[in-house]
């Protein structure tokens, strides 16, 4: 579940006290300036006093005196119409309906009445009728730029951008410094995909209210939704210097940074716009998204907890609150409890199939395939012209998926109007039911349409750059040296417990862990983010504002001892420390080996390798959520080096055993791979391990439909293939893997 967000531009509707009138002179508001005394008989002095504390934004004293003034003169329009002004701005705007309705009935052709009576409608939302008081207004007096400003703004509310742009261009001719109008026009330019056009004018509005946070913030709108996010991070951070407390504005940065794939960058700042606002459910929706960007599903499930209970009777929105923490639930584990809110969802929208497309998911990690079928058909059947439902069939059934399902994927396929992300997912799909009937050409004819899709996509969600990546390996092997661990020596806790299993992901890393999770006295955890978090908590351990990799070299055995501690806590939350070994399978551990190494050096670590042109067209073949370097050969070829770069640093300065199990080798002899996994964790044999495709449990990664059934041959040497369809790939990776040997 992905939440999109366009930015919110700061607008608002214009009035003006309605002076026109001849009942007095404007000099007259001049004259009651500081502390007046008026005769309480005169009803031009209490209106003119009236509408001064109006001018000061002191509204309830001045209804309270205009209301004076209109019972010594009860016939007068201009009264009602800035008592009406009074109340609007106290948000009592059933009584400016009723004011102003008053006035016109005592003068017909009165535009300010008018003006304002469409303010207090638009508030009731009674658009279609503002819509028509403005019209009048306009039409009794074209000159009135706040109408024609209003009129637009109106009229964007319903839908109706274009003609809005026409009203707001006209409220500019006729007051250009009418800067709302500005603004607002701005903004339906970027509503009608116009953002250089709007741009021109939020910039214009800057150049004449420097000192407006509010134009900077709208400013820095047009900026991001441009992909200009650095000029837009200065345009927002200008607007919190003149108003640091603009909730919208914190929420802005933060979807910058977020946009940038900067999602640690961004937290901070919808933290901020909570803080500020803390009952704003659209908020708290990215919140939820983001901790779930960052893979801390607790964190997610409290932010999403929080949306239910915020979220207002409308079923759509409690649906989609469902779905949120239904998602996070599952992310955690927490399987009973996400069944329940994507029930709850279902009833809230019982004719739409996303809650059942979610359950469907939920039974496949389950391994209740039958079931997982039934839910993305039911899907299907409740709207059959909705693309991602038969995309989650065809990974599910891959080549055993009917015709009838492949040729509507097909159908699906051939609309050139179908949306880039459904369209990859079907894509990858299909290329995996092409590869299971040995269609290898067409097959790889989806894959590289699917992976440009997925790379496109990811450059406005999640950009991965192998530089950095590269830098981040440098830092470690330099850090983890052989001086680290002559300093550290055996600090860290004596336990046997923990098993880590790492390599490339579609190494074979799902498959061992099913086979070691078989055993009675394994408890498989799945894929914990326990390594990364570990040593991202590094500096936090130490009481330092550094990073992690900056922090290395002043841990001591203390501080090794607290974080082994802090890290078992954690891993006792799923078995409650009762298996004799639990197994923490993570591909992206292999990072992190020097410090859980130092951790725990009586821990069991499993290095599970593959020929990495099978790697390779395995990445290349899966619709990964998380992994953002495998859809670019040049990104999946260098991720490939600086895995063999960093494995050869961990082999020459490790104080500890890594175990190395080819996939190879163990679909040639399971038993004996078996056999050797359980030695290596110190555990009698159990035969049960041969039968790993029977045991139930929770699996979360891409081999989820793999090691459901047994050990099969087909995927050694599947690069084969390809090897017509896809050179470039293998030959990068083979030079990638020659050149850190």
């Amino acid at each position: 579940m992905r939440l999109l967000d366009r930015g919110t531009t700061i607008n608002t509707m214009e009035n003006r006290i309605a002076l026109s009138d001849a009942d007095y002179r404007d000099e007259s508001v001049k004259a009651f300036d500081g502390v007046p005394t008026v005769d309480p008989s005169n009803a031009d002095a209490l209106h003119s006093l009236g509408v001064d504390y109006i001018n000061k934004c002191v509204y309830k004293s001045a209804a309270d005196i205009i209301a004076r003034a209109l019972a010594l003169k009860p016939n007068r329009a201009v009264l009602y119409v800035n008592l009406g002004e009074a109340y609007r701005n106290l948000g009592e705007h059933e009584k400016v309906e009723n004011c102003c309705r008053i006035a016109l009935r005592l003068r017909p052709h009165f535009p300010e009445g008018l003006n304002t009576l469409g303010l207090a409608l638009h508030r009731l939302g009674r658009g279609e009728e503002a819509v028509a008081e403005f019209r009048r207004a306009v039409e009794l007096r074209p000159e009135m730029a706040p109408a024609h400003n209003n009129l637009g703004l109106a009229l964007q509310a319903l839908g109706r951008t274009e003609e809005a742009i026409v009203h707001f261009h006209r409220a500019l001719e006729i007051a250009p410094e009418l800067d709302i109008a500005r603004t607002n026009l701005g903004t339906a330019l970027l509503a009608a995909g116009r953002p250089e056009d709007a741009l021109e004018q939020f910039r214009d509005s800057v150049r004449r209210r420097a000192a407006d946070a509010n134009a900077h913030h709208n400013l820095g709108n047009a900026l991001r939704i441009l992909g200009r996010t650095l000029e837009a991070r200065a345009a927002y951070l200008e607007a919190l210097l003149l108003d640091s407390r603009l909730a919208i504005t914190h929420f802005q940065m933060g979807l910058t940074l977020r946009q940038d794939g900067e999602f640690g960058g961004a937290l901070p700042w919808i933290k901020s716009a909570v803080e500020l606002e803390p009952d704003n459910v659209h908020y708290w929706k990215h919140l939820a998204e983001l901790h779930r960007d960052l893979e801390d599903a607790e964190s997610a499930i409290a932010c999403w907890e929080k949306v239910v209970a915020l979220s207002p009777a409308d079923r759509a929105e409690l649906h989609d609150a469902h779905i949120g923490l239904g998602c996070a639930l599952q992310d955690d584990g927490r399987y009973s409890e996400a069944k329940e809110h994507y029930e709850a969802a279902a009833e809230m929208q019982p004719g739409t199939g996303q809650s059942h497309l979610h359950m469907g998911s939920l039974h496949e990690e389950l391994g209740d395939m039958v079931e997982a079928e039934c839910a993305f058909r039911y899907a299907i059947h409740l709207q059959p012209g909705v693309a991602p439902p038969y995309g989650r069939l065809a990974m599910l059934l891959r080549g055993r998926l009917p015709e009838a399902d492949v040729d509507a994927i097909e159908a699906f396929l051939r609309d050139p109007a179908l949306d880039p992300v459904p369209r990859c997912h079907l894509l990858f799909g299909l290329a995996h039911i092409l590869d299971d009937r040995a269609q290898y050409s067409r097959a790889a004819e989806s894959l590289l349409e699917a992976n440009a899709l997925a790379l496109e996509h990811s450059k406005y969600h999640r950009k991965y750059d192998p530089g950095d990546h590269k830098r981040f390996v440098d830092g470690l092997t330099q850090a983890f040296g052989p001086s680290f661990f002559d300093r550290i020596g055996v600090a860290g806790s004596d336990t046997r417990r923990p098993v880590f299993i790492f390599g490339l992901p579609r190494s074979g890393t799902t498959l061992v862990d099913q086979i070691l999770s078989s055993h009675p006295l394994v408890h498989g955890a799945g894929e914990l983010r326990l390594g990364k978090q570990t040593f991202e908590s590094i500096p936090t351990v130490l009481g330092r504002a550094e990073s992690p990799i900056e922090c290395i070299g002043d841990l001591d055995g203390t501080a090794i001892l607290r974080l082994a501690e802090n890290h078992l806590e954690r891993l006792r939350r799923y078995d409650n420390g009762l298996a004799e070994r639990i197994v923490d399978k993570m591909p992206d551990n292999y990072m992190f080996i020097g410090l859980l190494a130092a951790l725990f050096p009586n821990g069991v670590f499993i290095h599970c390798r593959r020929d990495p042109r099978d790697v390779a067209v395995s990445c290349w073949m899966t619709n990964f959520s998380r992994i953002r370097w495998a859809n670019d050969p040049e990104h999946l070829a260098a991720r490939i080096k600086d895995y063999r770069r960093v494995l050869v640093h961990w082999e020459s300065v490790l104080p500890v055993k890594l175990h190395e199990i080819n996939y190879e080798d163990t679909v040639e002899d399971l038993e004996r791979v078996a056999r050797r996994l359980l030695d290596a964790c110190g555990l009698e044999w159990d035969p049960a391990c041969l039968r790993f495709y029977e045991t139930r449990r929770a699996i979360r990664t891409a081999s989820i439909t793999q090691v459901r059934q047994p050990i099969y041959t087909k995927s050694v040497a599947r690069w084969r293939n390809y090897q017509k369809e896809m050179p470039d790939l293998f030959k990068m990776v083979e030079t990638a893997g020659a050149s850190s040997e």
